[in-house]
């Protein structure tokens, strides 16, 4: 298992992620909620609308990204901490961010990364990690 899995708060997330996957209905979440994706030349906005209760955690930025609370008000876990954001929130978020978040109200969270990719599955492949052992590999070069 990789370092980065073990650091902080992340065990927590990560416990938290797998009761989340054991004991919720996440296609309900999904399908309540909606996902925007907007591209300009090298640029990709991913915006995603979620009703108030719904928990979620992302994936793993392999690369440095903005995060932006445009609407509502979110409890956020991160390796860093835990912490209430209201929009408008902006953050500069480094390579290997991955957060659990509550959503206290309706949220509107979007993130935007560089990126020449114009297909989503591509984007995916490029931008985000599954685990930690992925990012190490895809990010760091580092063989599991």
């Amino acid at each position: 298992m990789s370092e980065l899995a073990t650091q902080g708060n992340m065990p927590e997330i990560l416990a938290l992620e797998s009761w989340i996957k054991a004991n919720t209905n996440q296609e309900e979440q999904i399908a309540t909620s909606q996902t925007n994706h907007y591209h300009i030349q090298g640029v990709y906005v991913r915006e995603l609308k979620l009703k108030a209760g719904t928990v979620l955690t992302g994936k793993i930025h392999n690369f440095e990204s903005i995060g932006i609370l445009s609407q509502g008000r979110m409890r956020i876990l991160t390796s860093d901490g835990a912490f209430i954001v209201e929009a408008p929130f902006v953050a500069v978020d480094k390579p290997g961010i991955k957060r659990l978040g509550v959503c206290e109200t309706d949220c509107t969270f979007v993130t935007v990364h560089r990126t020449d990719a114009t297909d989503i599955k591509d984007i995916e492949d490029e931008l985000v990690s599954d685990t930690f052992d992925e990012f190490e590999v895809k990010r760091l070069g580092r063989p599991v």
